[in-house]
């Protein structure tokens, strides 16, 4: 009996666990994890870098500028000119008061007049003594003395006649000139104003005599001639004018890899065409080189498209939309672009942005 009850219980608890097993779901697989591709934006390398490239924004600057100031000490009695007028050279632009300065230029005048007279009486009484020792009238002491006496009124005539000079030379200080053709920019000093030695009274600039200054990058300053005529726009009216490149910079800025080049503003063909120094310019140097020029062909890419450190450096490169690092040798020829000398075919797809947290084989979306 208790056999036969064993039998049956065992028998039940199977069929319990053949019916939890039928009831239970089958195990999870494991979880796979899906990698969201990237957005980027793709360039393909230029082959010829376009002309807007070649430009560089510039300055223009008078080749004549100064502050004049006074060159004597007074009180300004006669103001000519205000800010904005123009002037030829030689024109008065101020006078100080020159009383004084009058009187003592008078004073040396009648000292000369008198070591002139002095002088004159001394050549007579040494020319005198002279005659009186030849013939042995005269003691050689005496005539000593008349010679002494003699170089003595030469000298005094020359102090005298010195004296004069900066007299006269002070008077003239007390007016003051325009050295130049030009436009007085500003005035700092009224009529009443005492001034001294160089207090600046005003600005001049001779609006005539223009130039431009560009810094050129180095990577195409070579091909800028001098002699060359260049293309300019003013900013921002676009109005066009020419310049004639006067001289090239002996040296590179370290900062910002360009030279410094000078060229001279040509007579404007229209006479809408106003320059002023201060004014923004951009000069295009896309005329300075043939279109198989050798500065102008190869690969380019933007800055931001290359990961580098002097010439060596990398490329994130689009293939089969996956990212792949591929190292490049690159050289920079104009602020915002490189060119690629290894590493990079005319067909590669780059990555817009080298600085984008890539590694080899991320999925990549490109987007424009």
């Amino acid at each position: 009996m208790k056999r036969i009850l064993s039998a049956a219980v065992v028998a039940v608890v199977m069929a319990g666990c053949g019916e939890g097993d039928k009831s239970a779901p089958p195990p999870a697989p494991a979880a796979q994890v899906v990698q969201k591709p990237v957005g980027v934006r793709a360039v393909t390398p230029a082959t010829k870098l376009e002309a807007s490239v070649l430009r560089a924004t510039g300055g223009v600057r008078s080749k004549q500028e100064a502050k004049l100031s006074a060159e004597a000490s007074g009180t300004l009695v006669r103001v000519t000119v205000n800010a904005g007028d123009a002037v030829k050279r030689g024109q008065v632009l101020a006078q100080l008061d020159t009383s004084n300065a009058r009187i003592t230029a008078n004073q040396a005048r009648a000292g000369k007049a008198a070591a002139e007279a002095a002088l004159e009486g001394a050549r007579t009484e040494v020319e005198r003594a002279r005659t009186l020792a030849a013939q042995g009238s005269l003691a050689r002491a005496s005539l000593d003395k008349a010679e002494v006496g003699y170089r003595q009124a030469q000298a005094q005539a020359q102090q005298a006649a010195a004296q004069l000079d900066g007299a006269q030379e002070a008077l003239r200080d007390a007016t003051l000139t325009a050295p130049f053709d030009g436009v007085i920019t500003s005035r700092t000093a009224n009529e009443g104003d005492y001034v001294s030695p160089g207090t600046a009274i005003f600005g001049l600039v001779n609006t005539q005599a223009l130039e431009v200054r560009v810094p050129v990058p180095e990577a195409f300053v070579d091909r800028v001639k001098v002699g060359a005529v260049i293309q300019g726009t003013l900013n921002p009216s676009g109005a066009p004018f020419e310049a004639k490149v006067r001289s090239l910079g002996a040296t590179i800025d370290a900062q910002t890899r360009t030279v410094e080049v000078l060229a001279d503003v040509l007579p404007a063909k229209a006479d809408a065409v106003v320059l002023r120094a201060g004014a923004l310019v951009e000069m295009d140097f896309s005329g300075t080189a043939g279109a198989d020029d050798a500065g102008q062909a190869g690969l380019f890419l933007p800055t931001q498209a290359v990961n580098a450190r002097g010439q060596q450096g990398f490329v994130w490169v689009v293939q089969d939309g996956k990212a792949q690092r591929r190292d490049v040798k690159v050289e920079r020829v104009l602020p915002g672009f490189v060119r690629v000398v290894h590493g990079l075919g005319a067909s590669d797809r780059v990555v817009a942005d080298a600085s984008l947290p890539l590694q080899n084989g991320t999925a990549l979306q490109v987007v424009q």
